[in-house]
């Protein structure tokens, strides 16, 4: 379930105590009391507000102005009931105007309290909230395009909707305007959330969190914390979750509301019960259900009764999962019909069918499930188009923090984002150069380094350890002419590449391999004692010389090799000298052979 989050900090001015009957101190009032509609109106002003509301000298727009600030706080604190039947009232009052702020505030508020509920309708409401608010109210204006962005306009790919949420974040950097970055980041979690996309959503709900902390104040400063553990847990972050839910148990001490508690309760029993943790799950029902007292919304009272639902059936309490079923077949005052087509809630049914035997019905939900997993899945595959730009815009919102800071203009952002492409421009092309040069270090029948890069290497080798050498060794196929004439000319590569993968076989990591000539091989062991050194070369000719080429008219094919040893007690700085040395001394070999 992908729970709501209304963003306010709490913007309060303290020490204005108006007489009731001054209506110039009453206008100053609902200046000071009046928020954005991410923020939230403070505690401390609902007592001179209630109190103003109760005079019935004031006019109907201060009036309408006051009531509209009183749901906005009611959402702030989850009375969603009660802020709603307002709402519902303003909105039908013939004597507002529609072209006053506080009636495109209601339109709004109708629509962010259908959005609470999952309810289609939000888009009606956000694009009439929106018309009302164009030019005139910027933060109603804004947070509607947010919403319709967010939930609506299904027309329009993610991916546009990303870049133009990114271009609103850009804009509002430039500004500094920190709660409202904060607010956007919060619905550029709730796209990615949409689409699947929980690491990302986790990301800007942490975001949100981070940003909005040191300006928002009382239970708003925690609100993004749910939204950020609902999406841990969706991307099986399970450790990152149960550490949000340490924070949220902190938030609740800080800030003894009934919403904090609700939100730290219904992330342990959500916590509990994806992990199918039984005891933790029927613990933590009981410890909620004191705080559900004073808390007006049926939302997170649902939650808690789907908690008290799984504990029934862990617990296989017949009698409690009957209630539970006939509750929801008849849609009652407890109904989770709320949930409609949650893949965890047709779970649910169908395993509270289960337990009552009632198999058709249980293969019913589980159907139910499937298709709407499918659903998801496919949902998810096709918004993986978006991801490109959507992390493209995601990397250019990591520079908010920097511009909120040093209030950069748009000719330096384009300087950075110059710099930056030229960057990875330059990366690709030393990528490239580096894999064209190592492409080109390679014998193409061998597989190992060409002589030139062999060489290269073997002059990079700096000198021994005491007591140690640097032993360099040059390997002639002394018959692969014959080896050739057997096997064929065709096959003359397959012999080469097999007598390498002996060399491969026979040698350390730390060695230089290379082919040194078509029928010579060079081989340098750095930093080795020279017994050893001796002790390996024979090792590695005895391997060559066992090395079974195959079968030509019943004649068992083997190389046998010549090979020509140079110890240095240093560096071999002097190698052209070594090798015209080495070569003299296999073709001395050859001869005598």
């Amino acid at each position: 379930m992908n729970i709501k989050c209304f963003l306010f900090p709490l913007l309060f001015y303290p020490g204005i105590l108006v007489n009731a009957q001054e209506l110039d101190e009453l206008d100053r009032f609902i200046q000071d009391v009046k928020v954005k509609t991410f923020d939230c109106p403070s505690d401390d002003m609902i007592p001179k507000l209630d109190e103003y509301l109760t005079n019935t000298s004031i006019s109907n727009s201060q009036r309408f102005h006051l009531q509209l600030e009183k749901t906005h706080w009611q959402i702030c604190n989850g009375n969603y009931s009660q802020a709603e039947a307002t709402v519902d009232s303003v909105i039908a009052d013939p004597n507002a105007k529609q072209s006053e702020e506080y009636y495109a505030l209601a339109v709004y508020q109708k629509g962010f309290l259908f959005d609470v509920k999952e309810d289609k309708r939000r888009c009606d409401f956000y694009q009439q909230a929106k018309e009302l608010s164009l030019g005139k109210f910027d933060d109603i204006s804004l947070s509607s395009e947010l919403g319709l962005m967010t939930y609506c306009e299904a027309r329009i790919d993610e991916g546009q909707k990303l870049k133009r949420l990114f271009d609103i974040l850009e804009l509002y950097s430039l500004r500094g305007d920190a709660p409202t970055i904060a607010h956007i980041h919060n619905n550029i979690g709730l796209i990615y959330g949409r689409i699947g996309q929980h690491v990302l959503a986790a990301e800007q709900f942490q975001k949100t969190y981070e940003i909005g902390l040191p300006h928002y104040q009382g239970a708003n400063k925690y609100a993004s914390l749910i939204s950020v553990f609902t999406s841990l847990l969706a991307s099986g972050q399970f450790y990152d979750a149960e550490r949000v839910i340490s924070k949220l148990d902190g938030a609740r001490k800080e800030v003894d509301v009934p919403l904090v508690h609700a939100w730290y309760y219904y992330a342990k029993g959500r916590f509990y019960q994806r992990l199918e943790r039984a005891v933790e799950l029927q613990q933590t029902v009981i410890d909620w259900k004191p705080h559900l007292v004073d808390m007006k919304n049926s939302i997170f009272t649902g939650m808690h009764r789907w908690f008290e639902i799984e504990v029934c059936i862990n617990e296989k309490q017949i009698e409690c999962i009957k209630q539970f079923v006939n509750e929801e077949e008849t849609g009652g005052p407890k109904a989770l019909s709320f949930l409609g087509g949650n893949v965890d809630y047709l779970t649910l049914m169908a395993k509270a069918y289960l337990e009552l035997g009632d198999i058709e019905k249980a293969r019913a939900y589980f159907i139910d499930f499937s298709a709407e997993l499918r659903a998801k899945l496919a949902s998810n595959q096709s918004s993986g188009k978006v991801l490109g730009v959507a992390n493209l815009y995601n990397k250019i919102g990591e520079l908010e923090s920097t511009l909120m800071r040093e209030q950069l203009n748009r000719e330096r952002i384009a300087i950075v984002f110059i710099c930056v492409f030229v960057v990875a421009i330059l990366i690709v092309v030393i990528a490239w150069r580096k894999k064209e040069a190592k492409a080109s270090s390679i014998d193409s029948v061998s597989a190992l380094l060409n002589s030139i890069a062999a060489l290269r290497e073997i002059r990079k080798v700096p000198a021994p350890s005491a007591n140690k050498i640097n032993a360099l060794a040059i390997f002639d196929l002394a018959n692969f002419k014959e080896v050739n004439r057997l096997l064929g000319s065709s096959n003359a590569d397959e012999a080469i590449k097999q007598i390498a993968s002996t060399f491969k076989n026979s040698t350390r990591e730390s060695d230089i391999l290379g082919r040194f000539a078509p029928e010579q091989f060079i081989v340098c062991l750095p930093d080795i004692e020279e017994e050893s050194a001796k002790a390996f070369f024979e090792r590695i000719r005895f391997a060559l010389e066992n090395t079974n080429l195959g079968k030509q008219n019943d004649i068992k094919i083997n190389v046998s090799s010549s090979m020509s040893i140079y110890l240095a007690n240093g560096p071999l700085i002097d190698l052209d000298e070594v090798l015209d040395d080495m070569m003299l001394s296999l073709s001395l070999k050859s001869e005598t052979a």
